[in-house]
């Protein structure tokens, strides 16, 4: 084979990784959605009265800018946390298929504007946003 001939070949390789890891990460992050977001913690109010120290498991996340602390029952503690250990795993999923695509984009010399987007990723992206497809509207 000559060099113009391999080089092809390895660029069409890369591309398809790109396009590959590119389809893997918008699936990832459609599925990091249906998770509850937050931190696990347990919060201890002191009854006035009683002088009783009351302990509940809260979930602690951000709304539209403000902190929510939501009480949990004691019941569904261990589901949500078994949750919240996935999300992060997901998290670092995608991290790390963004560091792949970064490591593509500099190999192939792809600028941000030039970036190739299979089944136009962003637009689909923006598109459901925009519908309100990514809201938490389901309870956790």
């Amino acid at each position: 084979m000559r060099k113009a001939e391999t080089d092809n070949w390895i660029r069409g390789m890369l591309f398809d990784e790109y396009r590959q890891c590119q389809d893997v990460l918008f699936s990832l992050k459609l599925k990091v959605q249906e998770y509850p977001k937050g931190k696990l913690g347990i919060r201890k109010r002191v009854n006035k009265k009683t002088l009783k120290v009351y302990e509940y498991p809260c979930l602690k996340y951000s709304n539209m800018g403000k902190i929510v602390n939501q009480h949990i029952s004691w019941a569904e503690f261990p589901k949500i946390q078994k949750r919240l250990e996935s999300r992060d795993k997901i998290i670092l999923e995608i991290k790390s298929y963004q560091d792949r695509i970064r490591y593509i984009d500099k190999i192939l010399g792809i600028s941000r504007s030039k970036k190739i987007h299979t089944d136009h990723v962003g637009e689909v992206l923006s598109a459901l946003s925009h519908v309100g497809f990514f809201e938490r509207t389901h309870s956790i």
